[in-house]
């Protein structure tokens, strides 16, 4: 038994060293994701007033409809988010693999990772919800599209936000044939290389080796979708290394109440994180929500309106009161 379990040990050690290694060396070649592992201040800034003090005495200037959409999991949540016990055996086969992909056709397992099966399934369940049910619940034929133009698709830079409103919103998609806008400022709020885009500036993101030729993926012309249905003109890039999270909420917040929004309804899809941060950042500081203590679910929508006021924190600071909250959980 003794010596099975030196084997044993050996095994595993030799394992260990050989993904540390390839880490060292993957890490060397993709310098963006060191940089910003090293360097990255995204989930760090300075406590912001409650904005309930600043609204006192206000009436709101305008108010919009938000609809959250969490993506599907992804490659990563597969690698790094599952049974502890097997993780070292998921970490060799995802680094295995990533070699694989970046000899073969240049995309990453890590580095702004795509949806795993399970995400794709998460995001069909929120078409089969919204398809079951848009006939009679508003925010599903919301959701359907079935105001017309009343209300803005839009989505984080990063691909598994994009697919999964591609195959949640598919049906939509089809009828209407409207583009979404990839917003920059909804990147994930994280130091991980998946939060990383590999989107060039302003350029339509390509779908990811999952997209393309995983069986999941084949009721779902992705292809087709990523070269017709996305709107890369405000993707300005990714995002900056010494920015923050609560830049990118700020700009976003600045976007929705500019006149580039026409639309009174937005419908977003993007990250657990940078979705509990804005929750954290406008609902009041006393009011104890689920939203501020925890992450949405993979798959799930939220929706709330969100008022705009004019304060005297400068001459275009705005505040948001974040209410009427119903959550739509698909899973």
């Amino acid at each position: 038994w003794s010596d099975q379990s030196q084997s044993v040990y050996k095994v595993v050690g030799g394992a260990v060293i050989l993904i540390a290694l390839f880490f060292c060396a993957w890490l060397q070649y993709h310098y963006d994701a060191l940089q910003y592992k090293l360097k990255c201040k995204d989930k760090k800034w300075k406590p912001t007033p409650d904005t309930q003090d600043l609204i006192q005495g206000l009436e709101p200037v305008a108010t919009k409809t938000l609809y959250f959409i969490r993506h599907g999991e992804s490659t990563w949540n597969v690698t790094f988010n599952r049974l502890k016990a097997l993780f070292l055996f998921r970490l060799a086969y995802a680094c295995i693999y990533e070699t694989y992909l970046a000899i073969t056709t240049g995309d990453s397992w890590f580095l702004d990772s795509p949806l795993c099966e399970t995400g794709v399934n998460q995001a069909a369940s929120l078409r089969q919800h919204i398809k079951d049910n848009y006939a009679r619940d508003a925010d599903c034929a919301v959701l359907n599209g079935n105001q017309g133009k009343g209300s803005l698709l839009v989505s984080s830079n990063l691909r598994r936000s994009i697919s999964t409103a591609i195959i949640g919103l598919y049906d939509r998609f089809k009828a209407t044939e409207e583009q979404m806008v990839i917003l920059p400022w909804m990147q994930e709020i994280t130091d991980n290389p998946d939060s990383i885009s590999i989107t060039s500036p302003y350029s339509l993101p390509e779908p990811s080796w999952m997209d393309q030729s995983a069986a999941c993926f084949k009721p779902y012309d992705m292809t087709r979708a990523y070269a017709k249905m996305l709107n890369p003109n405000e993707n300005y890039g990714n995002k900056a290394l010494d920015g923050n999270g609560l830049q990118r909420i700020q700009a976003f917040n600045q976007w929705l109440f500019s006149d580039a929004v026409a639309q009174d309804t937005v419908i977003a899809c993007g990250h657990s994180l940078w979705f509990k941060s804005y929750f954290c950042e406008f609902l009041p500081r006393d009011f104890k929500h689920v939203a501020t203590k925890k992450k949405m679910k993979n798959g799930a929508c939220v929706k709330f309106t969100v008022d705009c006021y004019q304060t005297s924190q400068g001459p275009v600071s705005m505040a948001l009161n974040i209410h009427h909250q119903r959550w739509l959980t698909v899973v």
